[in-house]
């Protein structure tokens, strides 16, 4: 089969190179060659054909930036490729090469050279051959709003549903004032008279509130009590959700 090489590109300082050196195994690595960075994989197409070999890169980049938004690294579409792959043979010959690069910019405010990446590697490829976390961790990529925020909620559930079948624990989900606060989450989601039209569903679609407090309000229909969230404050309860459910699924970095 061929091998690829995808390059990629980071204004991070020391990130490529820092995961060049983390323990690294198949179906993938990252490769350093003449100063350059590179995504090594094989696949079975035509090794003319990059099409295919693009649209796994994309696939194998949006599953490594989706960790990297993660603690304690924490940022956000940090690894970019360019158009140049090159193709080697079962000979090891090279056959072409396709070289217009992208141009990309980013913040350079973390040093990566710090941080502890050994394993980083080898738990996205672990965490990739589970189709679940794969949704999940897309969903939480894709940016902040309450639609991927309720869908990575909504992978987890079904996830933990297929395997456990009682759901999401609810020490995964209570605060240190002791409130289980899934019900905020996914009220402020959904509820555009919480959320306006960012919500999920329509004013139509959504229970009239009563407001009880500065802080607290009730729904008109059931009288159910909800502290809403905002979305920067939904966003971190995901996040600690996502990272409870990972480690429960042995992934850990």
């Amino acid at each position: 089969m061929p091998q690829r090489l995808v390059e990629l590109t980071s204004n991070y300082p020391g990130l490529l190179s820092s995961l060049v050196k983390s323990k690294q195994e198949a179906p993938y690595t990252i490769v350093e060659r003449d100063s350059r960075f590179y995504l090594s994989f094989f696949d079975s197409d035509d090794p003319m054909r990059t099409e295919k070999a693009e649209q796994s890169a994309d696939v194998l980049l949006a599953n490594i930036n989706a960790m990297l938004t993660l603690p304690p690294f924490k940022v956000a579409n940090a690894i970019k490729r360019t158009d140049r792959i090159i193709t080697i043979n079962d000979n090891g010959s090279e056959i072409g090469e396709r070289s217009l690069d992208i141009a990309t910019r980013f913040p350079l405010t973390h040093d990566f050279t710090t941080m502890d990446f050994s394993n980083f590697l080898e738990m996205e490829v672990k965490a990739s051959m589970l189709s679940r976390i794969k949704q999940a961790l897309w969903h939480y990529a894709g940016g902040l709003n309450w639609f991927n925020l309720y869908s990575v909620y909504e992978t987890i559930w079904k996830d933990l549903e297929e395997v456990t079948g009682s759901g999401i624990p609810e020490q995964w989900t209570t605060d240190a004032q002791l409130r289980n606060r899934l019900d905020d989450f996914t009220e402020s989601a959904n509820n555009a008279f919480i959320s306006g039209y960012a919500a999920r569903h329509t004013f139509a679609n959504s229970f009239e509130i009563e407001r009880i407090s500065s802080n607290l309000i009730k729904l008109k229909e059931g009288g159910k009590e909800i502290l809403p969230m905002t979305l920067s404050e939904a966003g971190a309860f995901i996040e600690q959700l996502l990272i409870q459910w990972l480690k429960y699924r042995g992934i850990r970095f």
